[in-house]
């Protein structure tokens, strides 16, 4: 609907005819583009028409936007927010609104950056804005090799110092070949680079050439993947001002030492993410470490055995505001939960957690095995709304897989729970009926909220103890996923539950139940006479996701061939 003055209604505003007159220049505006559209229609020339469209165009208020503006909100449109891209489908289609806005664009070297992330996308776009900064992107096995136009294109940009981001994962010997290109051409310069992303195929590869011939006085971050321990060497000498340092050696065999790590971190005071992936952290200490000072540091995640990994860990001064400290650990038997992983667990929850706060935990059995046990302060006094929402500050995550056939998971959670203050613990998530209730009261019987995920409430409340379950207990949710579909016949056991509750003069101030239930009436009238509030809602499974979400998390990882 266009803007019409006749169609206002009447003001009441003292300065209404200021209003009006401010109005006046839109109203001669719009009758200046209705006469435009008008000679749009009366005119056959192809030619005229554009004119006029143009001049009609320049009327409308998003032109006044001034270009710097447009062209910023245009290079936000098309920004990587993945390493590999691609850019989201359509993401160029600005481009065909109008002629001011191709204008814009055409002069925003930003717009131009992407080449894509194939073969066929750089042989299309790379004579396109030579001069713009480019994000260099490939991500897969090429077919044929670097005609020369593109030859030319990578020796030209690079002479120009023109390169903006280094993205590459391929195969070893598309991926040398590229290097070799940029580290040899003559009069090459590095000083716009500001992230390397350096992903090798099966066969690890030596990149120590490309990163010890040139200084980056602007790279912040620095990611390497299955490339040789000798790549790593440049990064304590040429490389000074990093912010985002990833080592994985998943491929090819660990021959760094303690001391090497050391000294590529003391390097770079500045880093604020570290992660040290397919056991880059060696298992033996030849007594010359040193302790080295990360001031910045938010994330630390690490990968290794676990006398490596603390070892190293130990050696390192980091913030205590440190958002997320993520640990994986392979080759864990049951000898090192009472050894090395309970007493650290025990020390870092005294040392971050808040006085007076209280506990949150949350228990999760993957399908593969993988048994993840997250700990910290619980934030806030209630659950968020799904599974995929922050609750819980400074949390500590244990991740154990695969835990082996037949391993005892309760017996592993219940060890890992005795490192911990239990009469601290409040609040509790658990997924796929991990712990029945009656177990659960009986390890944690200072629980104030519960809640079940993926779960079928007939399940988890069978067997109840004669004992008083949960005094403390407020809160409870039960989330069904959509294979675990209950339907009214099976509220038995559940309905015993808040019986068994009652009967120990006790009731539950707020029940929610989330999923795609079917009770009926008398059952739902039965559970409402028995609970302070009852909440029934339905949930899309894709919402009950239980990815990790997590922020200052404090992740351990857990891989062992032996049964726990």
């Amino acid at each position: 609907m266009s803007y019409d003055q006749r169609t206002m209604p009447p003001s009441d505003d003292p300065n209404s005819d200021k209003l009006s007159q401010q109005d006046r220049p839109v109203e001669s505006n719009i009758k200046s583009i209705r006469a435009i559209e008008q000679q749009i229609r009366e005119h056959d020339s192809e030619a005229a028409i554009i004119q006029l469209k143009r001049a009609r165009n320049s009327l409308l208020n998003v032109s006044k936007l001034p270009p710097e503006i447009l062209g910023e909100i245009f290079r936000l449109n098309c920004t990587l927010e993945r390493d590999f891209g691609p850019l989201e489908e359509r993401s160029h289609n600005f481009l065909l609104v109008c002629h001011h806005w191709f204008e814009v664009a055409s002069r925003t070297p930003e717009v131009w950056s992407f080449w894509g992330s194939d073969l066929e996308d750089w042989t299309r776009r790379h004579r396109l804005h030579p001069t713009a900064p480019l994000d260099l992107v490939f991500d897969g096995d090429p077919d044929d090799g670097l005609g020369d136009s593109l030859l030319n294109a990578l020796q030209d940009r690079a002479a120009r110092d023109t390169i903006r981001r280094v993205h590459l994962s391929t195969s070893s010997g598309f991926l040398g070949s590229i290097l070799s290109l940029l580290a040899s051409c003559d009069g090459i310069r590095t000083s716009s680079v500001e992230s390397v992303f350096l992903w090798a195929g099966e066969d690890p590869l030596d990149v120590s050439d490309f990163l010890a011939c040139y200084r980056f006085p602007k790279l912040r971050r620095l990611e390497l993947r299955n490339l040789t321990i000798s790549s790593w060497d440049p990064i304590t000498s040429n490389i000074s001002v990093l912010t985002a340092l990833t080592l994985d050696n998943s491929f090819a065999p660990p021959t760094i030492t303690l001391p090497q790590i050391l000294s590529i971190l003391r390097s770079n005071p500045s880093l604020q993410e570290v992660t040290l992936a397919g056991s880059s952290i060696p298992d033996d200490d030849d007594g010359t470490s040193f302790r080295v000072s990360l001031a910045h540091l938010r994330k630390l995640d690490l990968d290794g055995r676990p006398r490596g990994v603390f070892t190293l860990l130990h050696q390192l001064d980091y913030p205590r505001s440190m958002d997320n400290l993520i640990v994986r650990l392979s080759d864990i038997t049951a000898g090192d939960i009472p050894k090395i992983i309970g007493p650290s667990v025990r020390d870092y929850v005294q040392r971050r957690r808040s006085p007076g706060s209280g506990l949150g935990l949350e228990l999760d059995l993957c399908y593969y095995g993988n048994l993840s046990v997250v700990v910290g302060d619980p934030g806030r006094a209630d659950f968020p709304p799904s599974a995929a929402r922050e609750w819980m500050d400074k949390h500590l995550t244990i991740k154990i897989f695969p835990l082996g056939q037949g391993a005892p998971v309760r017996g592993v959670i219940f060890d890992l729970i005795a490192y911990l203050p239990r009469e601290e613990i409040t609040h509790v998530r658990i997924h796929d009926e991990l712990i029945f209730a009656a177990a659960l009261s009986a390890q944690l019987p200072y629980l104030r909220a519960i809640h079940y995920m993926d779960t079928c409430s007939h399940y988890v409340f069978r067997d109840l103890d004669q004992e008083e379950m949960f005094p403390h207990l407020q809160h409870l949710r039960i989330t069904a996923s959509w294979q675990f579909r209950t339907d009214g016949s099976n509220w038995g056991p559940f309905t015993a539950f808040l019986d068994h509750l009652e009967s120990f003069g006790h009731r539950l101030d707020k029940l929610e139940l989330d999923g795609r239930y079917h009770i009926d009436p008398s059952v739902e009238e039965k559970i409402r006479g028995m609970v302070g509030e009852l909440t029934m809602t339905m949930t899309p499974a894709d919402e009950r996701s239980s990815v990790s979400v997590f922020d200052k998390s404090v992740i351990l990882v857990f891989q062992t061939s032996h049964q726990l």
